[in-house]
């Protein structure tokens, strides 16, 4: 019995620390976005990113999460795009384009180090991660 109790508490503190390095991302983004929406400020940026968001089927204030999502982590798009409750369809498309590209300062820093060009590769993650966003909201415009 006394053999299990180890695993058991050690994999506790790894899941809470994994817990706490998400904490630190997800709040203080949440926190912003509504400081953001008290101040009018996502309706600004909406409003300017809106033709461009609705080839995606996603709100303009959508972009916000897009911009978290590439520049940050994919835990800092989360913490933004969860007050906006977007649809499964529009969750769907997001998860996509961000599930293709994410974290890409991080990301580009590695993979310049295995000899890879980092601008060919950055256009084309952000350039396929675009196009399969349109590309699901067009067919499942179809199908819908």
């Amino acid at each position: 019995m006394h053999s299990a109790i180890k695993p058991l508490k050690m994999g506790m503190v790894k899941g809470l620390s994994i817990v706490y390095d998400m904490v630190k991302v997800i709040v203080p983004c949440y926190i912003g976005i509504e400081f953001m929406k008290h101040f009018g400020l996502i309706e600004i940026i909406s409003r300017l990113f809106r033709p461009f968001m609705k080839l995606f089927g996603l709100p303009g204030e959508a972009a916000l999460g897009l911009i978290a999502g590439y520049f940050i982590n994919l835990y800092a798009a989360i913490a933004v795009l969860t007050p906006l409750n977007l649809s499964g369809r529009q969750i769907t498309v997001m998860a996509l384009i961000l599930g293709i590209s994410h974290s890409l300062p991080i990301e580009t820093s590695v993979t310049q180090k295995t000899g890879v060009s980092w601008a060919v590769l950055l256009g084309a993650r952000i350039g396929l991660s675009l196009i399969s966003g349109v590309f699901v909201n067009i067919v499942w415009t179809f199908f819908s």
